[in-house]
């Protein structure tokens, strides 16, 4: 899978082009536009991976840069209506773990802060789990209201297929981390860093997508998307049409192409289970 993952900005012919693009646009982040455009590009690769279609990545050709842009936009609606509240939960707390610290003897204020501090680590580690469901199924319902639907939240960010899936987008990011290290040691390696970032985040969209795609389908019995007969369009290509914060439905078209194959209890067997194997990321 983390192979996959890894190779999968490097399909197709115009693969150079298409990752030269990318590291283009991370690049010119400081103008902060760009960075919505890059955001709304890797929901769209979360897209075609919900779709079941991992062998085409999205041509930067293909898209309309406004729409990605305004995607990009409110996906950051999202993960800052989860910091907000993530803020809001542990302030309280902590305060209040402060304040006892403070008003009593010296000795309890250094348990204070370490209460304080370990109220944010479970905070951050929720945050880590919630937010690949979360922006799975924002970009399955093209609705910034799904991003909070605790309904698919809970069922689908409990599964173990959906924690293998974070846990091992942990490990690109790890891995990711490490190589542009090493590159920032010279100019031209740090020059090199936004090409490899666009390859590294393409990399955990696509097992944030197949993670999500597989538990929501053991889940619900169906695929988060159903396989469009082609791989061109904009992101508005797709059964959700209602608009940008209405939540749209949970039925979706059937469709025998796609490549979640099943066991006897319905439970996705293809790359979740056999993650040990040597072949495990493949299907």
């Amino acid at each position: 899978m983390i192979e996959d993952a890894l190779r999968y900005q490097t399909q197709g012919d115009d693969w150079v082009k298409r990752v030269a693009l990318g590291g283009v646009v991370l690049f010119f982040g400081f103008l902060i536009v760009p960075l919505f455009t890059f955001q709304g590009y890797m929901l769209e690769v979360m897209r075609r991976v919900l779709r079941g279609e991992t062998d085409t990545p999205p041509a930067w050709d293909e898209l309309d840069l406004t729409d990605i842009t305004v995607d990009g936009i409110r996906h950051t609606v999202v993960v800052m209506g989860y910091g907000l509240l993530l803020t809001l939960a542990l302030a309280v707390p902590g305060l209040l773990v402060i304040g006892g610290g403070l008003g009593g003897s010296e000795g309890l204020l250094p348990v204070g802060f370490l209460v304080a501090a370990l109220l944010y680590l479970i905070g951050v580690l929720a945050m880590a789990v919630i937010l690949p469901v979360a922006t799975g199924n924002f970009v399955r319902a093209d609705s910034i209201a799904a991003g909070f639907d605790r309904d698919v939240l809970w069922p689908v960010g409990t599964s173990r297929t959906m924690l293998m899936a974070v846990v091992m987008a942990f490990g690109v990011n790890i891995l990711i981390s490490v190589g542009a290290t090493v590159l920032g040691f010279t100019i031209i390696g740090y020059l090199a860093v936004p090409f490899l970032a666009f390859v590294g985040q393409s990399a955990i969209m696509y097992v944030w997508g197949r993670g999500f795609a597989d538990a929501y389908e053991e889940e619900y019995g169906e695929p988060p998307l159903a396989p469009t007969t082609g791989t061109g369009g904009t992101h508005r290509s797709g059964p959700a049409t209602t608009g940008v914060d209405e939540p749209t439905g949970d039925s979706y078209a059937d469709d025998s192409s796609w490549s979640n194959d099943t066991d006897d209890d319905g439970f996705g067997t293809s790359a979740w289970d056999d993650v040990g194997d040597s072949d495990s990321g493949q299907r």
